[in-house]
């Protein structure tokens, strides 16, 4: 069975999210496993389980068959990773090894000093989880052991070779590869219940005239966005992963330049149009996006002819914006000194993964453990 190490953080018995676990998957009782001579019981592989819950309730909805499976995934890899830990204790009891108690206690005065104030708040608080004080001791106990032998068993100075990160690099080149980018910053006039689509407009107007004669486009956005956004920086995206029109929008603009007014309306089809205004505010044109073969496409264009107000319209404008480009970068490759850190924590985390995979099995290779 595969390591379950990446369910060490959800390892506490008393953990409250059980409660909420569906009906169907609440066994209480039962044995799971047999590691040495500690039973793990179904409800403790239940605990740690319930935690991953929560992602699956999406595939429930979608497709309950494969909703079961996945749970029962979660649950078979929660036993194992109780069973991992069990054995992880039991080479601790038999390696001789003495574990300070003073370490113990002084992370449960930090505990209480940073989270409960007192021991008898504590004391409260753990008995609402079905918590006593010495339960969380021990569970405490339990997790600064296994840390320890952890640290003990799977080397910590870890070197990689430039040899390593430029094979990796080699090898993984499409997991570097970056689609045309582009650099936005927004201005974001929401109308509001009280405001009119042309007095936002109109606002939107006088916004980018203060830009034109020579206001900073990052202290209108300052200013003026609603909800607040500083500067109004967007950041960098992929072309490919922005709303298609906003896409269209900035493919107009070359770096450093800003866009016209424009507005964007949801339709009644799950879909959006975004309207166009010239100098004067008066609509010129519309366009409309919507799924198309799943995936957001260009569906039609509208010309309205310098419309005068928005009466007409195939629905009401909610939004105003304003656009700026930053800058843009053409497809590329990511090179490989801007990646060395990060590809060498990548490759430190699976060699620690893998020492760690190694050691367990060890330990499963001469301990008696049995699953049901």
């Amino acid at each position: 069975m595969r390591s379950c190490s990446f369910l060490l953080p959800f390892l506490l018995f008393g953990c409250t999210a059980f409660a909420a676990e569906p009906d169907e998957m609440r066994v209480v009782s039962g044995i799971a496993a047999i590691a040495n001579d500690a039973l793990v019981t179904i409800r403790e592989a239940n605990v740690v389980a319930v935690s991953a819950a929560p992602s699956l309730a999406n595939a429930a909805e979608r497709n309950p068959a494969q909703y079961a499976r996945q749970w029962n995934r979660v649950k078979i890899d929660a036993a194992e990773h109780l069973i991992e830990r069990q054995l992880i204790l039991d080479d601790f009891k038999s390696s001789g090894l003495v574990f300070p108690e003073s370490l113990i206690e002084d992370q449960i005065h930090d505990i209480i000093r940073e989270k409960y104030g007192d021991r008898r708040t504590m004391a409260k608080s753990l008995q609402t989880e079905g918590l006593s004080i010495e339960a969380f001791r021990q569970q405490k106990r339990e997790e600064l052991i296994i840390n320890a032998m952890e640290q003990r068993n799977i080397r910590q100075n870890l070197i990689i070779s430039p040899a390593k990160i430029e094979a990796y690099y080699q090898t993984n080149l499409t997991k570097y590869k970056l689609e045309d980018q582009v650099k936005l910053r927004g201005i974001v006039l929401k109308r509001g219940a009280i405001s009119t689509c042309d007095e936002i407009r109109k606002l939107a107007q006088e916004i980018l005239l203060k830009i034109e004669q020579g206001a900073s486009f990052a202290e209108m956005a300052s200013t003026y966005n609603d909800p607040p956004r500083k500067d109004g920086d967007w950041g960098w995206f992929e072309t490919s992963k922005l709303s298609t029109g906003f896409a269209d929008v900035a493919a107009t603009l070359d770096a450093g330049k800003q866009s016209g007014v424009f507005s964007k309306t949801r339709d009644d089809q799950d879909g959006y149009w975004i309207y166009f205004y010239d100098a004067a505010g008066k609509i010129t044109k519309g366009r409309r996006y919507a799924l198309k073969e799943g995936k957001e496409s260009f569906i039609e264009e509208k010309q309205f002819g310098s419309l005068v107000g928005h009466d007409g319209l195939p629905s009401l404008p909610q939004e105003f914006y304003l656009l700026k480009v930053d800058e843009k970068k053409i497809a590329h490759t990511r090179p490989i000194n801007e990646l060395r850190d990060e590809i060498e924590k990548d490759l430190v985390v699976q060699e620690r993964a893998r020492l760690r995979t190694k050691w367990v099995d060890r330990l499963k290779a001469k301990s008696f453990v049995r699953r049901f």
